[in-house]
């Protein structure tokens, strides 16, 4: 596990997880678009990330979203570069299913189509956790250790 803080009440939490074929970020609390992009740049450039084969980012916690359009394109343009590295690694989102950040995650994931990662967005850890089997297994043993 690593966490980086951005800003005051901005915390990012990167999670290598199943000899690093899945790495989960969390965010939590504001997050800024540059937060975003400087979290993606950080990751990518960690030897880690040759192995992933899953990308999941948790926005569940995070409870300000300043995001705008711009740095959408943005980060879809730092992320070409990266989903060269690993060029078979599925991304998944998982965002409230409510109106903060929705049209910005619509707008992410139709940017993002001509990456070669399949990109998905999920309103729960439930469909997530269907998704990728290594979520899910880290999702129990965290239950567990609580």
């Amino acid at each position: 596990m690593f966490a980086h803080q951005h800003t005051l009440d901005t915390v990012i939490t990167d999670y290598w997880i199943n000899n690093n074929s899945l790495i989960l970020t969390r965010y939590t609390g504001d997050v800024t678009g540059q937060d975003l992009i400087d979290a993606s740049l950080q990751k990518s450039g960690d030897i880690r990330f040759d192995q992933v084969k899953f990308i999941i980012g948790d926005w569940s916690g995070a409870t300000n979203i300043q995001i705008s359009p711009e740095d959408i394109k943005a980060l879809v343009a730092c992320l070409r570069p990266i989903s060269v590295i690993c060029p078979n690694a599925k991304s998944a989102s998982i965002v409230n299913p409510d109106s903060t950040g929705n049209a910005l995650v619509a707008w992410y994931k139709f940017l993002a189509d001509d990456l070669s990662w399949e990109v998905e967005i999920f309103h729960n850890h439930q469909a997530a956790m269907a998704w990728c089997r290594d979520y899910a297994d880290f999702m129990r043993q965290a239950a567990i250790a609580e």
